[in-house]
């Protein structure tokens, strides 16, 4: 160490020069020891944070390809579900029967829409004089054949109203709409094809 003043060596426990007299200051350490704190500090934070962020990121790439595994599992399960939908055998839905639908009409159609030959055939002969007869019987025309009035009885959409003779004298050409009236010669005609006297009731 020397004198400040006039560059002198002097020992690091004199208070003042030899050569000049001059009070000699003593540098202190705790500059250093601040320096050396600071450093120490910076080191020690970059070393947590260095720590932190990449455990972070090992996180945040463990979620990642936890949820590509997850993702790619899903997608796998998705193919073979649809590979055994695929594998399985269509179900053929079977035609349902004229005689049974859900309202008890043999052709429940038959006011609504002009037949054709293709929706009547397969009817038998007994289902074809029924379906015609079904057009009167829904706006209540009554039978004189007793296997008529009592299939029409049974049937949960009907109500007798009329005799024979009166709706046919007084009501069918007013209550049948167009529908009715061809779809019942259609109708009429078929069951003579198949048989010249038609379907054999016990009357009509």
């Amino acid at each position: 160490m020397r004198c400040q003043k006039c560059g002198t060596p002097v020992g690091k426990d004199d208070l003042f020069c030899p050569e000049c007299g001059s009070r000699i200051e003593q540098k202190s350490n705790t500059k250093v020891v601040v320096i050396a704190a600071v450093i120490m500090a910076a080191i020690l934070a970059g070393i947590i944070f260095w720590v932190m962020s990449g455990s972070s990121g090992d996180a945040g790439r463990s979620e990642t390809k936890s949820e590509d595994t997850k993702n790619k599992n899903d997608s796998s399960k998705k193919k073979q579900e649809k590979s055994k939908e695929s594998t399985k055998p269509e179900t053929v839905k079977q035609p349902e029967e004229k005689e049974t639908s859900a309202a008890g009409y043999i052709l429940p159609e038959s006011d609504s829409v002009y037949l054709t030959d293709a929706d009547i055939d397969g009817l038998t002969l007994r289902d074809l004089n029924y379906a015609k007869n079904e057009i009167y019987a829904r706006h209540g025309r009554r039978f004189k054949s007793r296997e008529l009035q009592d299939y029409f009885n049974s049937q949960s959409w009907y109500t007798g109203q009329y005799d024979a003779d009166d709706f046919d004298a007084n009501y069918s050409q007013s209550v049948l709409n167009d529908y009715e009236k061809k779809n019942a010669e259609l109708l009429r005609k078929k069951e003579f094809s198949l048989n010249s006297g038609g379907y054999p009731l016990d009357a009509q």
